[in-house]
Formats: C-alpha cells, sequence, structure tokens
C-alpha cells in the first residue's frame, strides 16, 4: 500500500534529489544486475560511516540486547547487504547473512573474512535459505518494497523465525511515485498502519514502532547531499581527493547526533514503519 497523503514541496525536493543521485544509473536489463550495483568498494566508507546506517546498527544491537541479554541468539539479516549490523551485534551472538547479489556478497564476505560466528549466504525472497524456525530475530530492512508480492515475503519471514522470536523490521513511510521502481526499484512505500497489517497478517503480533526522527533525518540528508557537493568540488579544486567521512567536524558531529538520539530513549512511535513483532506461537 503507498502512502495516501499527497506529496508536499519537501517530498518533490526529494524526489529531485534521488533523479539527480541516480542520473547515471544504466537500464540494466535484468533483476541481478539491477541489485549488483547497490554496493561496490567505491561505497564501503560511507556506508560504514554515514550517521544514519550506524545509528541504524547501534538501534540493533540495542534491541538485541534487550531481547536476549547475554544469551545465545541467532541473528538472520534478510537483505544484508554489507553485513555491518554483524560487527555491532555481542560476541553471543550467531550472525547469517542472506543476500540476493552475488557481487554484494561478494565483498561482504571479504570485508568479515576471519571473523568468527559470521555466516554469509546468497539466497532471496520467496524462498530464503533458512530452515523452518532458525531464527530467534530476523533482521529485514528496506527490502519487502522491491518485492512484487510483498505478503509472501512476511509470511516467509514469519517461516524462518521460532515461535515466540522477533522480526525487526523496516519499509519506507515517505511519498511514493511509481517512477521509483525504474530508480530504485521499489514496487510500493508504506504508512505505519500498512506495515503493522501487513506484518499481523503474516502471523506476527506488533511490540512497538520504533522511532524514524523522520523531520531529523530529513534535514540530515540536505545537509549531506550539500557535503558531498562541497566534498567534491575540493576534490576538483584541489586535486587531492577529499573525503567526507573521514574528516574530524563529520566524525565530531556523528558523536553528537547520536548522543542527541541515544536521550530520546525507547518509546513506542504509532507511525512509524520501522517495526519490532514477535512471531505468535507458545
Amino acid at each position: 500500500m503507498t502512502t495516501a497523503r499527497r506529496p508536499g514541496l519537501l517530498d518533490q525536493l526529494d524526489l529531485l534529489l534521488l533523479r539527480l543521485a541516480k542520473r547515471r544509473r544504466e537500464r540494466f536489463s535484468t533483476e541481478q544486475a539491477f541489485y549488483d550495483t547497490f554496493f561496490t568498494e567505491a561505497d564501503v566508507e560511507k556506508y560504514r560511516s554515514d550517521v544514519r546506517n550506524v545509528w541504524r546498527f547501534r538501534t540493533v544491537a540495542d534491541i538485541q540486547a534487550r531481547l536476549f541479554d547475554d544469551r545465545p541468539a541467532t541473528v538472520v539479516d534478510v537483505g544484508c547487504g554489507l553485513a555491518a549490523v554483524a560487527t555491532h551485534l555481542p560476541a553471543a551472538a550467531t550472525y547469517r547473512g542472506v543476500e540476493f547479489s552475488p557481487a554484494t556478497l561478494a565483498l561482504a564476505a571479504r570485508l568479515h573474512a576471519g571473523r568468527p560466528g559470521i555466516r554469509l549466504e546468497q539466497g532471496g525472497f520467496p524462498d530464503l535459505p533458512v530452515g523452518d524456525g532458525e531464527a530467534d530475530l530476523a533482521l529485514c530492512f528496506e527490502v519487502v518494497e522491491h518485492v512484487r508480492d510483498d505478503g509472501a515475503a512476511v509470511r516467509e519471514l514469519a517461516r524462518i523465525v521460532r515461535p515466540g522470536g522477533y522480526l525487526l523490521f523496516s519499509v519506507p513511510g515517505t511519498h511514493y511515485w511509481p517512477e521509483y521502481e525504474s530508480l530504485i526499484g521499489h514496487f510500493r512505500h508504506y504508512t505505519g498502519d500498512a506495515a503493522r497489517d501487513l506484518l499481523r497478517d503474516a502471523g506476527f503480533d506488533i511490540v512497538r514502532g520504533v522511532p524514524q526522527h523522520r523531520g531529523f533525518w530529513r534535514l540530515y540528508h540536505y545537509g549531506y547531499v550539500a557535503a558531498l557537493a562541497g566534498a567534491a568540488l575540493l576534490t576538483r579544486v584541489t586535486g587531492r581527493p577529499v573525503s567526507l567521512f573521514s574528516s574530524g567536524i563529520y566524525r565530531a558531529l556523528s558523536r553528537r547526533v547520536l548522543s542527541t538520539l541515544a536521550d530520546d530513549g525507547v518509546r513506542d512511535d504509532p507511525g512509524s514503519t520501522f517495526l519490532l513483532a514477535r512471531r505468535r506461537g507458545p
């Protein structure tokens, strides 16, 4: 289900920025080729250091710790990308990353080579390479919007989570335009209610919506785009590569942002499309 509200001025700006970011994307002939371009070596520093991702990784680790304390738990990350969240989990956790793109999976394997407790494998919806009830906690972030049959995808997530186990799930809640399918492979976006109904219909009970801080991250994104443009300009003027993420200013601002968001505490956000859910069963 797409978001029902009418697009505002900032929605239009978001779409314009997305078009600019994807202006050099080729028109790929296969789905595999499309997703093989999502992560490259050039994306590693950005993926690991972008404060939005670090906030997400730390949120996952905090929720995992609250659910399981120091008890062993199997975490299955569906659509794991570069599997960066694995480095934020406690030593007692066993991490299984499932990724659709072989190219992304190969890059993730190189990044995590030699690390114990991490298993990576290729696969995707509708048939995940995971046995029934093997996950104590499943992660699925910004994946289901890429799947034509989202109901079947979430039922597959329910299959791999043990009864009484948990799913940490997120989908986009921004305004949706049909051209997103060609730009970033999305079939739909969601309201908070639509995301909750999707999980309930598959056999999950909603524990809470994780606060997404949408307004804050939207403003951050505009500043981030401007900073990237400035770094690119400096690189061209000086002839030397300038990295936003390795700058002391960015690291200091990141620490401040993470500290501010941590003070928000654990609370329910009914409108969120970032959800913690529990698999029904004994």
